[in-house]
């Protein structure tokens, strides 16, 4: 059984990388941060990167470097076996059902595995997961901005009600930056880091918040 393995992100691979961790077959990053910025139905489609790269404000070339080329193995459908290493976090979640909404389309059969992590790489549990109706999930919460009539695990459903509440415009983030400007940045930063951890987001997304709340006032 031939078995690939798509991780969160460049920082898990470089921590299986660093610890010659061996996952049982090929190891690749999904590098995109789909709670950023609109999208459309083709997923990975020419069009999709156009979209994609106006979300992060980068150029095709760039945009294929990070995300699409290092996935080149998931495209190929080779695979007997697709193990999805992914936090329980918003960030994270917003991007599994992204790839569990391509696999939909694409009408894989083969065996998924879900391996939920900590912050620390550590697992939590590992569940077998179906793809078959995600595509319509993917549209409906990433696309229309709506919650679902699918019902989906509670951990994902957390994830969806937290992205379309951060999808505003003014939202729970931007108030917090508002009530408390008078913080150092540095401050702001951390304060928000720590607050907002089960979003998952980044230092450099946080600073783009905190730097258009403070241009709005």
């Amino acid at each position: 059984m031939s078995r690939l393995n798509v991780v969160n992100g460049m920082a898990m691979l470089s921590y299986i990388n660093q610890n010659n961790i061996d996952l049982g077959g090929e190891v690749v990053p999904f590098n995109e941060g789909m709670c950023d910025g609109e999208t459309i139905e083709d997923i990975f489609s020419g069009e999709f990167e156009l979209e994609r790269c106006v979300a992060h404000g980068v150029g095709v070339e760039e945009y294929e470097d990070i995300v699409i080329n290092p996935l080149a193995p998931l495209f190929s459908f080779e695979y007997d076996e697709l193990h999805l290493f992914f936090d329980e976090d918003m960030f994270c979640q917003i991007n599994l059902i992204t790839l569990l909404a391509y696999l939909d389309s694409n009408a894989y059969d083969g065996k998924i595995a879900l391996h939920l992590i900590d912050y620390d790489f550590q697992e939590i549990k590992c569940v077998e997961i179906k793809p078959q109706g995600f595509f319509d999930v993917y549209k409906c919460v990433l696309i229309d901005k709506k919650i679902p009539e699918t019902i989906l695990p509670d951990i994902m459903m957390d994830a969806v009600i937290n992205y379309l509440e951060y999808s505003k415009e003014d939202n729970e983030l931007t108030q917090f930056v508002k009530e408390n400007i008078d913080l150092q940045e540095n401050e702001l930063l951390d304060e928000m880091f720590n607050r907002f951890k089960h979003l998952g987001l980044g230092d450099t997304q946080l600073q783009k918040i905190i730097d258009k709340s403070k241009f709005s006032f």
